[in-house]
């Protein structure tokens, strides 16, 4: 590795963390996201089980989940002031699931475009699902918008059906 160029990156991250220290306590999450980020990873643990034996059993990896950041969320989707989620990527479909109001996971989905020269944004949104949670005795209980209980494991099935399906 080229010398001046090591010293260059010590350089700005000592610089870096020199600035971090004053905002130390700006970076800190709220104590309010727990829940949310709890839930959410719960889901994500399911939905990269579910990636891993769908691939398994098909005849390629066609199936991804990858977590996504708030920063993520703001900077490409613009939805500003979210908590972070993650997504599900086919081949032909993307289906992320982040947070829209407290103690609520929204999924949407979308046909990804695969025409060069074709604007992302031609193609349509679309909400798959909205569940609220709950946790009773240190375990997290889903409901649909009609209060009817949820298995996170039947969620995360439904959506890969989803995100496979023509």
């Amino acid at each position: 590795m080229n010398e001046d160029f090591e010293d260059q990156i010590i350089c700005i991250a000592q610089n870096y963390s020199n600035q971090q220290e004053l905002k130390s306590k700006e970076l800190q999450s709220d104590p309010n996201d727990t829940p949310y980020l709890k839930a959410i990873d719960q889901l994500f643990l399911i939905s990269q089980q579910a990636v891993n034996v769908f691939n398994s059993n098909s005849k390629s990896n066609v199936l991804s989940a990858y977590m996504l950041p708030k920063e993520f969320l703001e900077m490409f989707l613009e939805i500003p002031g979210r908590r972070g989620g993650f997504c599900i990527i086919s081949p032909t479909k993307i289906v992320i699931f982040f947070d829209e109001e407290s103690n609520t996971i929204t999924v949407i989905g979308k046909i990804r475009n695969k025409q060069s020269g074709v604007s992302q944004s031609s193609a349509k949104v679309t909400q798959l699902l909205k569940a609220t949670f709950l946790t009773k005795q240190g375990q997290y209980q889903y409901k649909d918008n009609t209060g009817g209980a949820l298995d996170p494991y039947d969620i995360v099935a439904l959506l890969v059906k989803w995100v496979v399906s023509a």
